[in-house]
């Protein structure tokens, strides 16, 4: 999205990264200069060719492959373990409840004989990532395999003060040494690139991004339209799909609100490039008249009464646990997070998703889709000498292993009969057990192949994500500033985006006019804004 809450801990991360980068000696912006960067050779992409055929394929334009069934007998695509039998520290997060600890998870004990490794991880839930970063951060000593995603820190000068320099182990066709890597296409490589070198390996996504998630089993059972064609049909939507009564909103939340109409309006991802001139999306007309539709629908009682940020509040997963339990029937999300509901769900087989795309506000105008970061995040590798990389190296490789594989299976599901039991359609198909001890340890974060659609067990889940996506990527458009670097951005946008936020806010609960938004936007282009928008004007003309 293109604004959203920040708490302390955001601004505590940019306070501590600042003043340790600061120390290193390493706040200038100039070897990051976005010409540097142009320069670099991505690593040579080498498509793996053993893997299973697509039941639903994607398109070169971004939709993912759909696969309705699991490989009954999974190759093994890797020759033995990859590690040396030494520990490899890694902080990582994830969005699931964190998992045990491994004296109590057959699955860590698993990976570890798998990879001959003894995997020291450090992971915390998604709301915690930040502030522990900056303790990282600012501490003497970095863990081996650093999940990066996003810190409000000026990430070059971190990597260059305490990183690895891959770009003599993975640049080109040095690559090929890891064919699990090569087989990431050099979209995902980008976000990796810093000072005119690379300084990690991706973990891949899509050009799909977030997407308005709807639950069709509760829309179907008031016998309502999933797909309005206008703004005023998405509106009635939400009221009929409100009873108070039931606690039941139609909306989880008010920002999700606003962007869902801007894209009915048409407008841009995050910056409007005019040629080179860019303008900034809640610069824009539009952006107003969002503000006020979003303000009538909370005047409606169709958007949760609690969605407003408190203290610490972490509503994405407040946001996650209203809309599966059914007391909000439209939520935004990645695509990615589409067969996690199905786990996550108390619904029962009644349950289904589906992905509503924006409509045209008035009917004729254009709706667009935002396209998200081809890249999720990037594995950074501690400074250490050229053999101990290429073990770590060899390690990610294995973990990137493509999805029909043995190894895929292991790393995503984990151990047969402990986390899995194939259901009557061969799918593998996690107990409890594995939704405690697998996706809380947050292996995915540390190396990962091309994402596909599959969802076990949901095999029209899989067909309706693939439908959505074909229907959404050919409107979809891309921010035009994506994977370019502003150092006023890194150390200055948290709290930029915090007062938006809160004069956002103030608009929609009624306690301030739409009018009021012309003075926060004079505010961010004086406190930062404009200074922001010229580093990405020259970053853009810089790369042609």
């Amino acid at each position: 999205m293109s604004a959203q809450h920040v708490d302390r801990r955001t601004l505590l991360l940019g306070a501590l990264g600042a003043a340790t980068l600061s120390a290193c000696g390493t706040g200038g912006s100039t070897p990051n200069a976005p010409s540097n960067n142009a320069k670099v050779k991505l690593p040579t992409y080498v498509p793996f060719a053993g893997g299973p055929k697509p039941d639903l394929p994607g398109t070169p334009e971004g939709v993912l492959d759909g696969f309705l069934k699991y490989p009954a007998n999974p190759l093994k695509v890797t020759a033995g373990a990859p590690g040396d039998g030494s520990a490899v520290t890694a902080f990582l997060q994830t969005f699931s409840p964190v998992a045990p600890g491994v004296g109590n998870n057959k699955y860590w004990q698993e990976l570890n004989k798998a990879l001959n490794a003894d995997m020291k991880i450090s992971v915390v839930p998604s709301s915690e990532y930040n502030q522990k970063f900056a303790a990282i951060v600012a501490g003497d000593e970095l863990p081996d395999l650093l999940h990066v995603r996003n810190p409000s820190i000026d990430v070059p000068g971190f990597l260059r003060a305490k990183c690895q320099d891959l770009t003599p182990l993975l640049s080109g066709d040095a690559v090929k040494e890891y064919p699990f890597l090569a087989n990431l296409q050099p979209v995902f490589w980008k976000q990796c690139v810093h000072n005119g070198a690379v300084y990690g390996i991706p973990i891949p996504r899509a050009v799909q991004g977030t997407l308005m998630l709807r639950r069709d089993d509760l829309i179907a059972a008031k016998s309502l339209n999933p797909d309005p064609a206008t703004y005023a049909e998405f509106r009635k939507l939400c009221q009929d799909l409100t009873d108070q009564k039931a606690n039941r909103w139609a909306l989880t939340g008010p920002d999700i609100t606003v962007n869902f109409i801007l894209q009915m309006l048409g407008v841009a991802n995050n910056w409007r490039n005019d040629g080179g001139k860019l303008t900034r999306t809640i610069e824009l007309e539009q952006y107003k008249k969002a503000l006020s539709d979003a303000a009538q629908l909370w005047k409606d009682g169709v958007i949760h009464p609690d969605s407003f940020p408190g203290p610490n509040a972490n509503l994405a997963s407040s946001y996650k646990q209203w809309f599966n339990a059914g007391s909000a029937v439209l939520n935004v999300d990645n695509y990615s997070a589409w067969p996690e509901y199905y786990v996550q769900s108390v619904a029962g087989p009644s349950f289904k998703l589906g992905g509503m795309l924006p409509p045209k506000y008035d009917g004729g105008s254009k709706a667009v889709t935002w396209q998200g970061n081809p890249s999720f995040s990037f594995t950074a590798f501690k400074k250490a000498p050229e053999a101990r990389i290429k073990q770590l190296l060899k390690i990610c490789n294995w973990l990137a292993a493509p999805f029909g594989s043995a190894e895929y299976l292991l790393t995503n599901y984990g151990v047969e009969d402990v986390n899995w039991k194939r259901n009557a359609d061969g799918d593998p198909v996690q107990t409890d057990t594995g939704k405690a001890e697998v996706p809380g340890l947050g292996v995915k974060y540390v190396a990962a192949p091309h994402f596909v659609l599959y969802f076990p067990g949901q095999s029209q889940a899989t067909k309706d994500g693939h439908a959505y996506q074909m229907k959404a990527v050919p409107m979809s458009v891309a921010d035009p500033t994506l994977g370019m670097y502003s150092p006023t951005f890194a150390r200055q946008n948290a709290a930029m985006e915090t007062k938006l936020t809160d004069a956002r806010h103030a608009i929609i609960r009624g306690t301030k006019p739409v009018s009021s938004w012309d003075d926060a936007i004079k505010d961010w282009r004086a406190s930062g804004g404009d200074q922001i928008r010229s580093e990405f004007e020259q970053a853009l003309s810089q790369n042609g």
